[in-house]
């Protein structure tokens, strides 16, 4: 029987991240064949067929991640190899009498990451022809506010509120720093919209690729990166918006129900989205953790701290200690958010967990040599298990497919709480730099210092790798080394988005711009619309193509959404 031929008749089943491996065998016993995914970390080989003396025998191969083969015959080591399979590419395997030849190609695998290449093509095109439209428009619109007469003072921004008499910002190269004017620092609201709108179009799907979902459990992803920067950005607006309110005479005491009342309607506005896309919400498998329910407790645990001790003005009476101005200040804030980042690390080392070894970070299920598979996350787990119930959390962990595990366990429980607060904070720290120093330099300067201090401590915590050292980087976990890590690079990301936007003014930050100023109203409406049509429909030949287009489009139309809210003066807070 021809190779291809045969093969063929299961390629033209193939899903998205699947390829054919066909086995050819010429030895006189049945050969099992066992594999391991690279990504399980200390996990067995696991049967997956077995192939006839003298016989034929195609596998589907999941070809997410690296794979290692294992053949068996007799129960004793045939031979073992690794490989990389490719979507949709036909491999073949030749078995003898004495041992196995390693992994060829039959058929090429498709070139999965050509619709990216275009997706990125198109999208730099129409931004550029945006922006040459853009041009033309506003050069015909001053050529004929000149012939009319019109002083600029009067007219819109581009922001649409009325352009400032002051002009644009001092610059003395060479010489001094930048001075911004005071107003609000527009690249914070464009990390914000860069972050919701990915997050958007994560959640929608991600075009199917696999780095576009979050990691199965240790190390990152694209997925992993946007929900901790937006709780960072979150911080640098606290802080800013605070100080402001302080400023113009409101009591603690209001600031503090205000606090309150948003942090309410965030949790509860969380658990009415858990129970978006359901027929019928039972009571007796609600999920109480989420997204929102975690950005409403990290917000109002560090709103609280601020509106209990932040002072109105800066000060300035520390002499040699001047250039830490913005650390002395909070020097009681710091102390609680270490007291609650130490408990966090102290439950998770140190905390018995019943029939798990103390300390345990793994995902249970198959990690560890199948020696803990009831042990999903370690106390995390267990203390969401306890307090909620095993009902009430998330049934379906991101672990499940690499480690089988069959425990539920929710990446937005208690003890990732305590550090997401840590999270919020230092962007309370990159706003309270915002506040204290009016220089370009100054601010960058120690944006980067923070950059590099937490990097440094996010790589000696995990040991510089994915699964080692005392803690790892895991979102699910939303361990300190992830914290600190992602904070890392939330630091350097607002930095070049400050130099960028607001500083060098070479980009106005459109269009996500328009999407941070209502991102609260973009992440509600994009979870309950995620099934409707315009949004999303069923795919139709189930592609990668297909799927990218679709999920694009979903982001794109609310990305269109927000730039109608904010052309019509539209900004939705909670």
């Amino acid at each position: 029987m021809d190779e291809i031929e045969y093969c063929d008749k299961i390629a033209n089943i193939l899903g998205i991240d699947e390829a054919c491996l066909q086995i050819f065998s010429e030895a006189s016993d049945a050969v099992n064949v066992l594999s391991l995914s690279e990504e399980c970390d200390k996990c067995d080989y696991h049967g997956i067929a077995t192939v006839p003396a003298y016989g034929i025998k195609p596998i589907v191969i999941n070809t997410t991640y690296p794979l290692q083969l294992y053949l068996k015959r007799n129960n004793s080591t045939y031979c073992q190899q690794s490989f990389t399979f490719e979507e949709h590419g036909i491999y073949g395997l030749n078995i003898t009498e004495q041992n196995c030849s390693d992994i060829y190609t039959i058929e090429s695998p498709d070139l999965f990451y050509i619709p990216l290449i275009i997706a990125v093509c198109s999208y730099i095109a129409l931004l550029l022809l945006w922006n040459i439209l853009k041009c033309i428009y506003h050069s015909e619109w001053v050529t004929q506010i000149r012939e009319r007469n019109v002083p600029f003072s009067e007219l819109e921004s581009d922001l649409g509120s009325p352009s400032s008499p002051e002009g644009p910002p001092l610059v003395i190269p060479e010489i001094m720093p930048v001075i911004i004017k005071k107003g609000r620092v527009r690249s914070l609201d464009v990390f914000r919209g860069i972050c919701i709108l990915i997050m958007i179009f994560v959640n929608y799907g991600g075009g199917k690729y696999w780095f576009f979902k979050h990691s199965p459990w240790n190390g990152l992803t694209v997925a992993d990166l946007v929900f901790p920067w937006f709780l960072w950005i979150m911080g640098a607006s606290i802080a800013i918006s605070l100080r402001s309110q302080l400023r113009s005479c409101l009591s603690r005491k209001r600031l503090f129900l205000r606090v309150l009342q948003r942090s309410i309607i965030l949790i509860a506005l969380g658990v009415i989205l858990n129970t978006s896309g359901t027929k019928l919400t039972s009571f007796e498998n609600l999920r109480f953790p989420g997204v929102l329910q975690r950005i409403g407790m990290s917000y109002f645990v560090v709103a609280s701290i601020e509106t209990a001790f932040m002072k109105p003005q800066g000060s300035f009476q520390y002499g040699r200690w001047l250039i830490i101005q913005d650390i002395l200040d909070s020097w009681i804030q710091w102390f609680v958010i270490f007291a609650l980042t130490a408990t966090q690390v102290l439950l998770t080392l140190m905390l018995p967990v019943p029939g798990c070894p103390t300390g345990y970070l793994g995902p249970g299920g198959w990690q560890n040599y199948s020696s803990n598979p009831n042990c999903t996350g370690g106390a995390a787990g267990y203390i969401d298990r306890l307090i909620f119930g095993q009902n009430h959390i998330y049934q379906r962990p991101t672990c499940q497919s690499v480690y089988n595990t069959m425990v539920p366990y929710d990446p937005e429980g208690i003890l990732g709480t305590l550090t997401s607060v840590l999270n919020v904070y230092l962007g309370v720290q990159a706003g309270r730099i915002i506040l204290s120093y009016h220089y370009t330099f100054s601010r960058i300067t120690r944006w980067m210092v923070w950059a590099i201090l937490m990097g440094i401590i996010a790589g000696v915590l995990c040991n510089f790798s994915k699964n080692d050292g005392i803690i790892p980087v895991n979102k699910n976990l939303w361990s300190l080394s992830f914290v600190l890590a992602l904070a890392s690079m939330a630091f350097i990301m607002q930095t070049v988005l400050y130099i960028v936007v607001d500083a060098k003014r070479w980009w106005s930050g459109s269009p996500f711009f328009y999407a941070g100023m209502n991102s609260i109203v973009l992440y509600i409406g994009h979870e309950v619309t995620k099934h409707m049509f315009p949004w999303s429909w069923r795919p139709y030949k189930q592609t990668h193509e297909e799927y990218l287009a679709m999920n694009l489009w979903g982001a794109t139309l609310w990305m269109f959404i927000a730039y109608i809210l904010y052309k019509k003066n539209i900004v939705i807070t909670v």
